[in-house]
């Protein structure tokens, strides 16, 4: 499962099919995608590159010379300023065309096609160029790439992502039928391309204790075939009354390393990567993120739950944010009672969601107060508050039935955003609902919406280009996988 993986916004989806299935007489119609190349490796996951879409261009009519249902042909001339543009922005070509009348696969006149746009790509921007080429055929997308050191080679995608309010996967493999027969009871409920579509996908999870564990122990038995594990911590004894798949055996040792061998203990198909590392301060940590189709926060962490949240609009990834909350007071009899507690799960798509800013889970002030905790790790409550600061933390203990039900909760909705089958009640809102364990209830919260929000509003970070990673210059400069 080495093939690339594809990335595209709902937007860029919908612009691209009202552009090729418009022809008045049911003719072939072509466009240009521009994509960023993310070439990251990572160590003990397949060798997969993700091409996510930066603009779309459908073909001008004066750039065809000639088309039918079964073709279409193009001068070379007008796209020359998309070859210098890529050369020039270090994207992509990528050629785009549809079958109005068939077949799903790509013909022989494509390969002909596609011949021609790379020795013409080859020759102005060189041999280490790559390319793209996708075909909108019967309602789905096919892909493959080619790349300039071997032209007369095509390679077949993994899968083409469509991100809008939910995931639509296109072009996935069957899966083994070893896989299949762990998944029966899966694809019972859900069909077996859902399960194909699972083992497809390479999910990141920041934060591998209470939530993080058990959503990636379930995730790699429910089939998801790659899972990126990053936390730097080492497991405590007070871990273990909520982690799953570490031991007392464990304590001391990384626990994103830990449960990597333990997930791989299971004997399932699954590949896992560790990064024992916060987020926000190791640039190969960002890097195996990037990589990642989809990602799952599940981390108190308000420094790496801000560069998630960046993350998700400048690489166009879904995002999954597990949190819990509540209040303890002291009960009549001198012990501890639990007022409320709930486990969160926000979802965030680049398209789609409040961003957790606007959701309130994260404000600049806990950020600060937690960076000023980094720098001085003895500052007082009364240091803070000279500096208006503030902890957001709440008084919830982490309780090991609560996270692991909200992770299982996390889990169930990345099955929603794949194949939907929930039916939300008006009161609750699908980018962001709790589950209240002493109520026993689901419910959302409003909160205000801000037009001017960098994130969620103007999109400031929607498919970020910049020469360093994520804005942030400490990370330093990304021009060794782009």
């Amino acid at each position: 499962m080495n093939g690339a993986r594809i990335s595209l916004l709902g937007s860029q989806h919908d612009k691209l099919i009202a552009d090729l299935e418009a022809h008045p007489d049911g003719h072939e119609k072509a466009a240009v995608v521009l994509f960023r190349r993310l070439h990251i490796p990572v160590e003990g996951l397949p060798d997969s590159d993700r091409y996510v879409a930066q603009d779309v261009i459908p073909f001008e009519d004066d750039w065809i010379r000639g088309s039918s249902p079964a073709h279409v042909a193009f001068d070379l001339a007008p796209l020359r300023e998309l070859f210098r543009r890529c050369e020039d922005e270090g994207l992509v070509f990528g050629f785009v065309h549809n079958h109005p009348a068939g077949p799903t696969s790509f013909s022989h006149i494509d390969e002909e096609n596609e011949r021609t746009l790379v020795a013409a790509i080859r020759n102005r921007n060189g041999c280490n160029m790559t390319f793209v080429a996708m075909l909108w055929a019967d309602g789905q997308w096919v892909a493959r790439t080619r790349s300039g050191s071997s032209p007369d080679r095509s390679v077949p995608v993994r899968h083409t992502l469509v991100l809008g309010e939910r995931i639509t996967l296109n072009g996935y493999a069957e899966s083994s039928d070893e896989h299949s027969e762990v998944q029966a009871r899966q694809t019972a409920a859900f069909g077996r391309p859902f399960v194909d579509m699972l083992q497809s996908l390479r999910v990141g999870v920041v934060g591998n204790s209470g939530t993080g564990s058990p959503f990636s122990t379930l995730g790699a038995r429910a089939g998801i075939g790659e899972f990126v594990l990053i936390d730097k911590d080492p497991l405590a004894e007070s871990n273990l009354s909520r982690v799953r798949g570490l031991m007392k055996r464990d304590v001391g040792l990384a626990k994103s390393e830990t449960l990597k061998t333990f997930i791989e203990s299971i004997g399932i198909s699954v590949c896992v990567a560790a990064v024992a590392s916060d987020l926000d301060t190791n640039p190969d940590a960002v890097d195996a993120l990037a990589s990642c189709d989809v990602i799952v926060g599940c981390t108190d962490d308000f420094c790496g739950r801000e560069l998630m949240n960046a993350a998700l609009y400048a690489y166009a990834q879904p995002f999954i944010d597990i949190g819990l909350g509540g209040r303890v007071d002291e009960g009549q009899d001198g012990q501890p009672c639990l007022r409320y507690h709930y486990g969160r799960v926000s979802t965030i798509l680049p398209e789609s969601g409040q961003c957790l800013f606007c959701q309130g889970v994260i404000n600049d002030i806990w950020i600060q107060t937690q960076l000023a905790r980094r720098e001085n790790p003895g500052i007082t409550p009364e240091e803070l508050k000279e500096r208006y600061l503030e902890d957001g933390d709440t008084n919830a203990p982490g309780v090991g039935p609560f996270t692991s039900a909200t992770a299982d909760f996390a889990l169930a909705t990345l099955f929603d955003l794949l194949k939907p089958f929930r039916r939300f009640s008006p009161e609750l809102r699908r980018d962001m609902f709790f589950l209240d364990f002493v109520t026993m209830e689901i419910r959302s919260h409003q909160t205000q919406d801000d037009p001017d929000c960098p994130y969620c509003g103007t999109h400031e970070f929607l498919l970020l280009k910049d020469s360093c990673r994520l804005n942030r210059p400490f990370l330093g400069k990304r021009d060794e996988y782009s």
